[in-house]
């Protein structure tokens, strides 16, 4: 199955996208996520960015589904005395059209 653990390379390409809100996008679920939870994609950005500065747990994962076999990240912080799961991929890093996907970003059961 191979390490679940991302390379500090990878960790950093996180963060640099989240850093830059205009290369992240939402699915349609995590927007609406985000929406009934009353946040923003700005404030994911942010809590991911403070997530790998607290050196927090991230979890690389395999997607199933719409891209699957790509690469994808798990992370449970804290936001507002809630425990969100965010997964996240990154898309077609140093092109130009380069992105960070929100796949999910819900309350965690």
């Amino acid at each position: 199955m191979g390490d679940s653990t991302p390379s500090a390379k990878e960790l950093a390409e996180i963060r640099r996208l989240a850093a830059i809100p205009a290369k992240v996008t939402l699915t349609i679920t995590a927007k609406y996520d985000l929406m009934s939870a009353g946040l923003t994609k700005k404030s994911i950005c942010d809590e991911i960015i403070v997530w790998i500065d607290k050196k927090q747990r991230v979890k690389k994962v395999i997607l199933r589904g719409k891209h699957a076999g790509q690469s994808a990240y798990e992370m449970k912080p804290q936001i507002e005395d809630t425990l969100f799961y965010l997964k996240l991929t990154l898309c077609d890093l140093g092109k130009s059209h380069e992105l960070m996907l929100v796949v999910s970003a819900h309350p965690d059961h």
